[in-house]
């Protein structure tokens, strides 16, 4: 074993749903250990995904800043573009974007489930799809997508019975993309984490939802529910979330020369959760 297998040096990478949070994390985690990274979101109107793009560039990595509709067939195949005119490349492929309801699963109306399979689903399917024909022309890739310990295994809680839908069919998508495209060189893989610190309370941008009701799930699944969770060992054994760091180092193996031979694998990067 060389350490130097876990090096990213010279490779390409495009993180999709860079502008906080994990996706943040594993953009930055990329660049450390020595990739040039493209980061996209739908929004740019905050200034995050440009402090990120920063970020990267302040460690001496070359980073696009692009806004992305992953929803969009023609906005995924624009962004694509873009990253190859400047990289020439792409090696490294991560879906992180990540769209919640505050309905539950028997209450989520039609135009809900749209807009969560619609970024939770097709959008992963959509970059995959655009970006695996450069991947086979260059014999070579990495793809990570994040699912979720919600993906795996079925829950009672409000906000991730319909989000554990969408999260398992990435688990799916995951493992039929690594069977069709491993002949070409090409590793797809996912990392389903359990419960993760965060900046700001995830995927609830453009929902018609009551903000009273939005801070009170805020409250109340940040601090007490999650905290709870994370400490009780017939949940999480290790007994506290993950950090973004800790996410990012598992990206860098699934992304690096080190796991050159794990291909369809769900990494559980969860604590114990899933044992």
């Amino acid at each position: 074993m060389s350490l130097s297998e876990f090096s990213l040096k010279g490779k390409k990478a495009l993180v999709i749903g860079a502008r906080r949070n994990m996706g943040k994390g594993f953009a930055l985690g990329l660049a450390e250990a020595g990739a040039d990274v493209a980061v996209t979101d739908i929004n740019m109107e905050s200034g995050q995904l440009m402090s990120v793009s920063e970020e990267i560039k302040a460690m001496g990595r070359d980073s696009l800043c692009l806004k992305t509709d992953i929803s969009s067939n023609d906005d995924v195949e624009k962004t694509v573009n873009h990253v190859m005119q400047e990289f020439g490349r792409i090696d490294i492929l991560m879906n992180v974007a990540v769209m919640y309801h505050m309905k539950s699963v028997v209450d989520l109306d039609e135009e809900s489930w749209e807009t969560l399979s619609n970024v939770n689903l097709k959008g992963y399917w959509l970059t995959i799809q655009h970006v695996a024909p450069i991947m086979k022309e260059q014999r070579s890739g990495s793809i990570i997508n994040l699912t979720s310990r919600g993906g795996l295994k079925a829950h009672a809680d409000k906000m991730m019975g319909n989000y554990a839908i969408v999260k398992s069919g990435i688990a799916m998508m995951t493992r039929q993309y690594a069977r069709f495209l491993g002949p070409h060189n090409i590793r797809v893989n996912a990392i389903a984490p359990s419960l993760v610190e965060w900046e700001e309370f995830p995927g609830l941008e453009n929902q018609n939802v009551n903000e009273a009701e939005v801070q009170e799930e805020r409250e109340s699944t940040e601090q007490e529910k999650f905290e709870a969770w994370s400490n009780g060992p017939e949940n999480i054994p290790l007994g506290r979330v993950a950090t973004f760091n800790e996410m990012a180092n598992a990206a860098v193996f699934l992304a690096s020369d080190a796991s050159s031979y794990v291909n369809g694998t769900i990494l559980n990067v969860d604590g114990g959760y899933m044992a």
